[in-house]
């Protein structure tokens, strides 16, 4: 063997397994994110919606106004840090933050920047700032990797006091990095030791016996070039009872009959699809093909019939009708190219499938057919003539291949009842 069986198998679970791991990891990663983020702006509404129930925007524009801490400056103030507090775990801060022209300045700051701290607008793009400004819309964006989330607080009679900031932690994810890729780094130690493990159980159960076979048959191979071949049986060790004994058995029977089967198999497929007098395709041949040309996107067809074939067999016997059938078929044999398929339908009747055929095409075959009408293909002694009738359709694009067909054989009927005009033979 080119390559060691327990290698391909080897590599191939190692990839399957790694890939397994790296999907598993990056799906849940992805998990842990979708969820994550979920979370955040669930949490972060909620922080938005207590600092908004809990700000009193008319008492903090005055507290923001006269910088004099009241007592209920002090209880707000207090509630806020609490409420980060306890969920520290995902919120940062929460400030409410009055922004002007030039920069802005904290009311209240679960961080600890007292009332009148100037926050600048350096972190701020100009898009934001305008938005700031103008408070208006609440909005958030994602720096550093952690989600800010903003909201105007208006007074009473509709001013601005100022903008509800809520600044979150680092995301899940970020957090648990390390720890999910560190339980994914050992499943991926983990499997590859079972594929290690693999690997050393199918080189000693099957790879190694499959190499002795392999090694038999390329002696065989070498005792071909020089010699006759010893006897399978000393090759083969089908004295085994298991599955590579059977195997070898199997080989040495195969081996001295797979030629002729060969044969045997090609001469059974071409018998199948094959009319045995007229070595055209046959009919259950043609209904396998059915399905592939109504897929085509433009088709021709010619439908032929033999006139006066039963006449011909009641007067003058099936072997005057047989030699008519097989020079119909010779004469239609001329005009297939590549692409065309010809079928024998019936006793007396040949179909043309052209699948690369042009409209260009086909009038260049009816003008043959046109000219060596009438075709006769009995002897010049038969008492009987058969002639050749013959009928043509063409599609393109969209078409209804059993509307093609019809047509064809509607047009061929046409011409058989123009021959027989012509030739003055039996309506039969």
């Amino acid at each position: 063997m080119s390559r060691s069986l327990n290698k391909s198998f080897g590599s191939f679970a190692a990839v399957i397994l790694v890939l397994f791991v790296l999907i598993s990891f990056g799906v849940s990663y992805g998990c842990v994110h979708f969820i994550g983020s979920h979370y955040s702006e669930r949490t972060a509404s909620a922080a938005l919606d207590f600092a908004s129930l809990t700000i009193n925007a008319d008492n903090a524009r005055q507290s923001f106004k006269t910088r004099i801490k009241s007592d209920d400056y002090e209880s707000v103030q207090n509630k806020l840090a609490a409420y980060q507090r306890s969920n520290s775990d995902i919120i940062n801060r929460i400030s409410l933050v009055s922004f002007s022209n030039t920069a802005g300045v904290y009311i209240y700051d679960s961080g600890g920047e007292p009332l009148g701290s100037r926050l600048d607008y350096t972190s701020y793009t100009s898009s934001v700032k305008a938005e700031l400004i103008n408070g208006r819309n609440s909005m958030s964006h994602i720096s550093n990797g952690r989600l800010t989330v903003y909201r105007p607080l208006r007074t009473v009679d509709d001013n601005l006091c100022g903008i509800v900031i809520v600044e979150l932690q680092e995301p899940f994810e970020t957090q648990y990095f390390k720890f999910i890729a560190a339980v994914f780094g050992g499943l991926l130690l983990l499997s590859l030791i079972f594929v290690l493990i693999f690997v050393l159980h199918l080189k000693k159960k099957i790879s190694s016996p499959l190499r002795q076979i392999s090694n038999y048959i390329d002696s065989i191979k070498k005792n071909e070039k020089e010699q006759k071949t010893a006897d399978a049986s000393v090759i083969f060790d089908d004295s085994r009872n298991d599955e590579i004994g059977q195997l070898s058995a199997s080989l040495k029977t195969l081996l001295g009959s797979i030629d002729t089967g060969e044969r045997d198999l090609n001469q059974a497929i071409y018998d199948a699809n094959h009319d045995g007098m007229t070595q055209h395709w046959n009919k259950r041949f043609y209904h396998s093909m059915e399905d592939s040309f109504r897929k085509c996107d433009a088709l021709c067809v010619i439908y032929f019939d033999v006139n006066n074939l039963k006449l011909m067999n009641d007067t003058l016997g099936h072997e005057s009708g047989d030699f008519v059938i097989k020079r119909a078929a010779n004469y239609i044999r001329e005009f297939l190219e590549d692409g065309d398929y010809c079928f024998r339908m019936g006793g007396d009747e040949f179909l043309i499938v052209m699948t690369k055929g042009s409209i260009r095409r086909l009038d260049k075959v009816m003008d043959k057919l046109d000219k060596d009408s009438p075709y006769i293909l009995s002897r010049k002694s038969d008492s009987v003539k058969c002639s050749l009738s013959y009928g043509c359709s063409y599609a393109k694009g969209v078409f209804s291949y059993d509307s093609l067909l019809a047509e064809a054989e509607e047009n061929m009927y046409m011409k058989k009842a123009e021959l027989k005009r012509l030739l003055n033979m039996p309506d039969r």
